[in-house]
């Protein structure tokens, strides 16, 4: 079964003069363990598509299912549970809580999972350990650099385990260095048989997945894969 099908999405901004049409006829399959790019300028419509494929924002037209699962249909509880269980977020600016430590911020998600502390606290440091973060536990976002703080939101977005990885921009704004070690642990991860999706504008970070989807003004213009 497909982890993601997307059949015919419309999104729709606005209404009457102002209406713009942010995704068009949308239709792409996604299946378990792919490695796929969504590849894009900015405004082509990519980052929408991202936040549909993340259950946070919902087509006006169109069907999407997610495991099977008819998104246009599920409670707000149950699109929670996915969000929260099922898809981990990795976003350009970091976002991560100025206040809390890496472990702090590694820990957050399996806080709404109601996991206890002792073992949330051992699965958030090892997911830094995997990041090569173990010595940085207790530093704070502002102790840390641009590529650590990514790092950081990686483990924060794999530590509850989830299938599938969606990043937006994930190297938006790093070096090349630091942009090569995140790409680093994206394809070991997706060797460990998670599915991984990358939203970006750079071909360069589009070459590097096994499947390119290109976006242009709202419309699928291309689907390649290696």
């Amino acid at each position: 079964m497909p982890i993601m099908e997307l059949k015919n999405i419309c999104k729709i901004y606005g209404s009457g003069e102002s209406r713009v049409a942010a995704l068009n006829g949308v239709s792409l399959t996604v299946g378990q363990g792919e490695f796929t790019a969504v590849a894009g300028a900015s405004g082509s419509g990519k980052s929408t598509l991202m936040s549909l494929m993340g259950c946070l924002d919902t087509q006006t037209s169109g069907e999407y299912l997610f495991c099977g699962e008819n998104v246009g249909k599920l409670s707000e509880k149950r699109l929670t549970e996915i969000r929260s269980k099922e898809i981990g977020f990795i976003f350009q600016s970091f976002d991560l809580i100025p206040g809390l430590t890496a472990l702090e911020n590694v820990e957050l998600p399996l806080i709404y999972k109601g996991m206890p502390k002792n073992i949330r606290r051992e699965i958030a440091a090892c997911a830094l350990e995997k990041v090569s973060l173990g010595n940085r536990l207790y530093h704070f976002p502002s102790d840390m650099s641009g590529g650590q703080q990514q790092r950081v939101a990686i483990a924060r977005a794999v530590a509850a385990d989830p299938s599938v990885i969606l990043a937006d921009e994930p190297t938006g704004n790093l070096d090349r260095q630091n942009s090569a070690e995140v790409m680093r642990i994206l394809y070991d991860l997706n060797s460990r048989g998670k599915t991984v999706i990358i939203i970006t504008h750079d071909e360069s970070i589009a070459a590097c997945a096994a499947r390119t989807v290109r976006i242009s003004d709202g419309r699928i213009i291309s689907d390649t894969k290696l």
